[in-house]
């Protein structure tokens, strides 16, 4: 029995005021990815705090952390690439009212989503040793790494089923309950990381456990939540049962964004590893802190542009193209406006900023910092019309333009700028990451842009029915 189209739905296909639905609907992602970045910065203002340790050995343990999150996000690209494939596949079926194909769909994603998360723990602990001495890590900086890495590797199941989870809710038009979870995880991890790393000493270690405890403490409610919703729609256990034919049809969805997420987070690895093995823990650790207070500033970005990506698809599926087209015109008005006042402010308090994360014990580690964020700050404008552009790619089920757009943007431009300006002008230093960065970021925004006239804004799911999608 189906529950009927939800009121948030009748909104992205009907409202007449498209910005102020996505602004509300994007409220509770902006909530959640605001609490999301300072959830990242918690491990390093505590680890940064330790008593009794060296300053080498907190910039070790640091510089560990800071590792781990560029290889975790080029792991979790494949639940990236997931969960794009689940809000375009969902928002189309929800947009063209056949709920019967979005629950079927819905739980071939969830199922993708668990196995996933298996095989690369597995990998992880099995290889963890090696991708960190891949990465450059050595001495204590490598032990740190090792231990994070293994304890962290145990939650990826829970996480890359969240990240589907959160899509397939995101495509109705439920922000809410999704943002609730992640924001109770987030709060226990806070609260845990303070226990193990301040009372119980347990250093790296303890921030790990952390992470870990909040990550997995409320996917059983998500379980819960995709059976029971009395909203929302409602899934059978039938629709985890893996059909290959379905699989097929999901593929050209997801290994686009899976690639382009991939390539990208192993582009900024690679970056992040130059670093460090080039000018050691102190400068990479500064490059860290000002990537999170840019990726805090980008949060109402993402919020928009990831509601802007369900009401195109939503509209593109109840075959409404022209107002897919204004969604994403009202989208990019929104986001540039915000980014351009945002980056005003954070210019001018950048080193309040920079203090308040790393402390006051290292003035080199504040130095850098504050001159690498300058220079990251001048082109967030940049990077917001740059995220429009994916919202469109992305909600439109063409993600091979997003894997288009990001592998010209890195591996087209910003890598090769970067490896030939420190071997053309060696005197350059580290400035050759923010020069590099910020000109391959210009660059690529007119290659988006040639790309976003070649799109097609029409039905790309499977509306035919399958006897194999029948739920008894």
């Amino acid at each position: 029995m189906e529950q009927g189209i939800s009121k948030n739905t009748q909104r992205m296909l009907n409202g007449k005021h498209i910005w102020l639905y996505m602004l509300l609907l994007s409220l509770p992602i902006l909530i959640n990815n605001l609490i999301k970045s300072f959830n990242g910065m918690v491990d390093i203002y505590f680890i940064a705090r330790i008593k009794d340790v060296s300053t080498e050995t907190i910039d070790s343990a640091i510089a560990a952390l800071n590792i781990h999150e560029s290889f975790n996000n080029l792991i979790l690209a494949i639940g990236v690439g997931l969960s794009i494939a689940a809000m375009a596949i969902v928002s189309q079926f929800v947009g063209a009212k056949r709920e019967d194909k979005a629950k079927f769909y819905a739980g071939q994603l969830l199922t993708i989503a668990l196995i996933v998360g298996i095989a690369l723990t597995l990998v992880i602990l099995g290889f963890s040793w090696f991708f960190i001495d891949l990465l450059g890590a050595k001495g204590q900086t490598f032990n740190f790494a090792l231990e994070y890495f293994n304890i962290r590797s145990l939650e990826l199941v829970g996480v890359i089923f969240f990240l589907v989870y959160q899509a397939i809710r995101q495509a109705q038009g439920s922000t809410i309950t999704p943002t609730l979870l992640n924001i109770g995880g987030i709060l226990v991890n806070i609260g845990f990381t303070w226990y193990f790393v301040e009372v119980l000493n347990w250093g790296v270690a303890g921030s790990a456990w952390a992470t870990l405890i909040g990550n997995l403490i409320f996917v059983p409610l998500m379980i819960l939540d995709l059976f029971i919703s009395r909203r929302y729609m409602r899934l059978k256990l039938s629709a985890f049962v893996p059909k290959k034919k379905t699989l097929k049809e999901i593929w050209p969805f997801a290994y686009p964004a899976t690639v382009s997420h991939s390539v990208t987070f192993l582009g900024f690895l690679i970056i992040n590893s130059f670093v460090l093995s080039q000018f050691g823990d102190v400068i990479s650790a500064s490059f860290s802190t000002g990537n999170k207070l840019s990726n805090l500033l980008m949060n109402p970005i993402y919020a928009i542009t990831t509601i802007g990506a369900v009401f195109i698809g939503a509209n593109i599926g109840n075959r409404q193209p022209e107002r897919a087209l204004k969604v994403y015109k009202q989208s990019g008005r929104m986001t540039f406006t915000i980014t351009v006042v945002a980056i005003l402010v954070a210019i001018l308090f950048r080193k309040e900023f920079v203090t308040l994360l790393v402390g006051t014990q290292n003035d080199r580690l504040i130095e850098v910092s504050v001159e690498y964020t300058l220079w990251l700050l001048l082109t967030q404008p940049v990077m917001s019309i740059f995220q429009n552009y994916m919202a469109i790619f992305n909600g439109s089920g063409q993600s091979k333009l997003g894997l288009k757009a990001q592998s010209f943007r890195l591996w087209g431009l910003r890598i090769p700028l970067l490896f030939g300006l420190w071997f053309l002008f060696p005197e350059m230093k580290y400035s050759v990451v923010w020069t590099a960065m910020n000109i391959s970021n210009v660059i690529a925004l007119f290659h988006a842009h040639y790309l976003r006239k070649n799109i097609e804004l029409d039905i790309k799911v499977n509306l035919e029915d399958d006897e194999s999608e029948v739920l008894v």
